[in-house]
C-alpha cells in the first residue's frame, strides 16, 4: 500500500513537472434530468438524474431548484421559494401550472458543474383539497369569504379551522352552510374560527362551495391572508380542517388573499 501511494505521488510530481500545473479537476455532469410522481396537488414529486464525473469522483452536495410556469415550453419560469431538495410537494398554487426541476451537480471535492433543467411536467391538477376563495372587502363594513371543496368525493361531515390577521378584520360569528347539515361554530382565539358541519347526506364534493363566513373589515386597507390552521382545545383535543370519511392526500396549502379597500 505504501509503495502504491509512493508511485501515485511520483506520477503526480511528474505531471506537475511536465505541465507546470496540477491535474485539472473537470466538471461533473448531470444528464437525463426528469421528474417522477403524480402531478396532483398534495402529492410529492421527485427530481431524478444521472450523475457522472470525468475523474470518477463521487457526488457531493449537488444543488436543486424547482420552478413553475404557465406553459410547457420552458419560458417564464418562476422559482418556487424554499424548494431546494430533490423532493417537492405540490400545493394548490401549482394547479394549472407546469413544474420544472433543475440540478447543479457538485462533486465530492466541491467542483460545480453546469445546471441542467428538466422538461416540463404534465399540467398540475387539483387533488382533494379545500380552497379559500380570494376576496375583496370594504373597510369598516361586513363582508364574507367562501370556502370550497375540490375532488373530495362523497362526504357526510367536514370541519374547517381558519387563521386570520385580526388587525385587518374580526370574525362576526355569522356563518352560512351552503350544503346544509348541522353546524357548530366556535372561536377559540381572536384570530381563529372553527366551523364543523355534520349530518350531510353523502354529498359529492367536486368543485363545491361549502361555507360562507362573515367578517368585520376594520378601518384599515391593504392585503392580508387567511389560511387553514389547527389548535389544541382546553381538553387537549387537536382540531384541524378535515373531512369524514377521511380522504387520503388532503391538500390544505391554499392561502386566501383578502384585499381590503
Amino acid at each position: 500500500m505504501k509503495r502504491l501511494i509512493y508511485y501515485v505521488f511520483i506520477l503526480a510530481t511528474v505531471l506537475v513537472a511536465l505541465t507546470g500545473c496540477p491535474p485539472i479537476n473537470k466538471k461533473p455532469v448531470a444528464s437525463n434530468v426528469r421528474i417522477t410522481g403524480q402531478t396532483v396537488s398534495g402529492q410529492k414529486l421527485k427530481g431524478e438524474y444521472n450523475y457522472t464525473d470525468p475523474e470518477k469522483d463521487s457526488e457531493g452536495a449537488s444543488k436543486y431548484k424547482w420552478y413553475r410556469s404557465e406553459n410547457a415550453i420552458g419560458t417564464n419560469l418562476t422559482a418556487i421559494a424554499q424548494a431546494t431538495s430533490r423532493e417537492y410537494q405540490l400545493t394548490f398554487q401549482d394547479v394549472g401550472k407546469y413544474i420544472y426541476f433543475e440540478v447543479t451537480p457538485v462533486d465530492i471535492k466541491g467542483k460545480t458543474g453546469d445546471p441542467v433543467i428538466s422538461q416540463a411536467s404534465t399540467i398540475v391538477v387539483a387533488g382533494p383539497s379545500f380552497e379559500i376563495v380570494d376576496t375583496t372587502l370594504v373597510n369598516n363594513s361586513l363582508g364574507s369569504i367562501v370556502i370550497k371543496g375540490n375532488n373530495l368525493g362523497e362526504i357526510n361531515a367536514f370541519e374547517v379551522v381558519l387563521e386570520f390577521d385580526d388587525s385587518y378584520m374580526t370574525c362576526s360569528g355569522i356563518v352560512q352552510s351552503l350544503v346544509g347539515g348541522l353546524m357548530i361554530t366556535r372561536q377559540p382565539e381572536d384570530n381563529i374560527i372553527h366551523v364543523a358541519i355534520a349530518g350531510l347526506k353523502d354529498i359529492d364534493v367536486q368543485n363545491t362551495e361549502l361555507l360562507r363566513i362573515f367578517f368585520n373589515a376594520l378601518d384599515k386597507t391593504g392585503t392580508t391572508e387567511i389560511s387553514f390552521s389547527q389548535y389544541l382545545s382546553e381538553g387537549g383535543v387537536n382540531f384541524k380542517t378535515d373531512v369524514i370519511p377521511a380522504v387520503e392526500g388532503l391538500d390544505l396549502s391554499d392561502v386566501g388573499i383578502i384585499t381590503i379597500q
